[in-house]
């Protein structure tokens, strides 16, 4: 597995409903005494071949304390949505597969890591798998290299709806739903900030 996998942790865009608290990078958002971000890259890691890959276009000296930066590509306009992340993540790894975590849902817990690539060994053929719980999870993702060029082409044409995507790659959902549900809790909002260090206590 570690061999042909390397993590990606999704930073998040300009976190539009943050606004009233400012500028805001949530990724830099602290729980227990750490970012946002070094959660992620603390559960990537023992799977990952290749230093942990971070999807930011801002910040960008400040991620680089804690894996390698990926800028979105040149060749798309700035800040079109988590798609582009993946996309320059998948023109940066060496290895088959990219594991992707969203930096705002810090209680994934590391086995859907494995439950993911243990639905890869099941259906070989398939060539990207996404949580499925109460709801789709699409960006908590294990996607194969090959699909970049599909995705490409995709953004090229305007087009940004992560779901979409996933159905036109005839993506697998993975059923986890025996984990809580609190384990993909997500900081979608200033209020969530101190849920998540509630639950995190």
């Amino acid at each position: 597995m570690q061999a042909q996998l390397t993590g990606g942790v999704l930073t998040g865009g300009l976190a539009r409903r943050f606004q009233s608290l400012g500028e805001i990078d949530k990724g830099l958002l602290e729980l227990q005494g750490q970012p946002l971000v070094a959660h992620a890259i603390k559960k990537l890691q023992p799977y990952s071949s290749q230093p942990v890959l971070i999807s930011a276009n801002r910040n960008k000296n400040q991620y680089k304390q804690y894996g390698v930066v990926v800028e979105d590509p040149d060749y798309l306009a700035d800040y079109q949505g988590p798609l582009a992340g993946i996309l320059a993540m998948l023109e940066t790894i060496q290895t088959e597969w990219l594991m992707v975590l969203p930096v705002d849902s810090p209680f994934i817990p590391s086995e859907v890591i494995t439950r993911l690539w243990q639905a890869h060994l099941q259906q070989p053929a398939q060539r990207a798998f996404f949580v499925q719980h109460e709801r789709s999870y699409p960006l908590c993702l294990l996607v194969h290299r090959d699909c970049a060029e599909d995705l490409k082409v995709y953004l090229l044409s305007d087009q940004r709806r992560v779901q979409t995507w996933l159905a036109n790659q005839n993506a697998c959902a993975v059923d986890l739903r025996q984990m809580p549900v609190e384990s993909f809790f997500n900081i979608n909002e200033p209020a969530d900030i101190d849920d998540a260090r509630k639950r995190a206590c």
